[in-house]
């Protein structure tokens, strides 16, 4: 790697951990797919605050259908609907909810100012709760904005933020690269997902790297006092985030269809109610997540 680029890398390695929180994990690449469907499982793991604190597996579901509508020749508009969903199978008294959801709205816009310079801003209005109904208390609307700059069809960096009102972070600058090193060999630092894809063939790819699962939301309900000197849970925040370790294929039936997998280790789980001071931590679990994304 020459050595100017490999500066560039370390220097934006902070900021990509920092980008590695929930706020980020909203804006998916796969909501870019004209459809995505997904499903995922995280195996049991013991939980702990100062202590044994139960047990956690979680299962992951989630669709989006997007829709894009040029506006120019430089500028595009996204539009769609989206919802994930992870259920929750908590044992012992962690004080969790059975499931956190989101069922938003999909909506961005991409602007091309020249050959180097792209802009986009993308929003998700919607609700982020620990309940299937829709409610004020619960509506949110994350949003994301990004410069892309392309050096050449080998290297591009992007930049930007994201806010998010229901995250214990709610503005988080954002920085990456995609830098191809070799024909058949990419490397991504960004989010959520970070590490390096091999072409094996014309229809397969493998990667390798980290990526990151959660998100923010609103808890409605009331979970009762889970230690001394936490207040209630109730009428709070919960930062879900789990970053994962692992091993992917991609493989493209057509063109426009393809399936991706991905499994590994989770290196880090969490749950933290963060007004209240309570967080709960996971041990190591294994994953599983299996995606069919298309093009129309």
């Amino acid at each position: 790697m020459p050595s100017p680029l490999r500066l560039a890398l370390l220097t934006l390695l902070p900021l990509t951990v920092l980008a590695n929180q929930p706020a980020s994990t909203v804006f998916r690449p796969a909501l870019l797919e004209s459809y995505n469907l997904t499903y995922g499982q995280t195996a049991r793991a013991d939980l702990s605050r100062n202590g044994p604190a139960g047990s956690m597996a979680v299962q992951h579901a989630a669709f989006s259908f997007t829709g894009r509508t040029p506006l120019s020749q430089t500028t595009l508009l996204l539009h769609g609907l989206a919802y994930a969903g992870h259920e929750l199978d908590p044992r012992g008294t962690p004080f969790l909810p059975d499931n956190l959801t989101e069922l938003t709205l999909s909506l961005g816009v991409q602007h091309r100012l020249n050959e180097r310079w792209s802009l986009a801003g993308y929003l998700r209005p919607g609700s982020y709760g620990d309940t299937r109904r829709l409610d004020g208390d619960t509506f949110n609307a994350p949003l994301l904005f990004t410069a892309f700059y392309s050096v050449g069809p080998e290297l591009a960096w992007i930049t930007g933020f994201s806010v998010n009102a229901f995250s214990d972070n709610p503005f988080i600058p954002i920085a990456g690269v995609r830098w191809q090193f070799a024909p058949d060999w990419t490397l991504n630092i960004g989010f959520p997902r970070a590490g390096v894809t091999w072409r094996a063939g014309e229809r397969l790819s493998l990667m390798a790297g980290a990526t990151v699962q959660g998100g923010s939301y609103r808890v409605t309900r009331n979970y009762g006092v889970p230690a001394a000197g936490v207040n209630r849970l109730a009428n709070t925040y919960l930062d879900y985030r789990e970053i994962r370790l692992g091993l992917g294929a991609e493989f493209a039936f057509t063109p426009a269809l393809k399936l991706v997998a991905d499994t590994g280790i989770t290196a880090d789980q969490r749950f933290d109610y963060f007004d209240r001071g309570y967080r709960l931590k996971g041990d190591r679990a294994a994953f599983l997540n299996l995606s069919l994304q298309g093009r129309f």
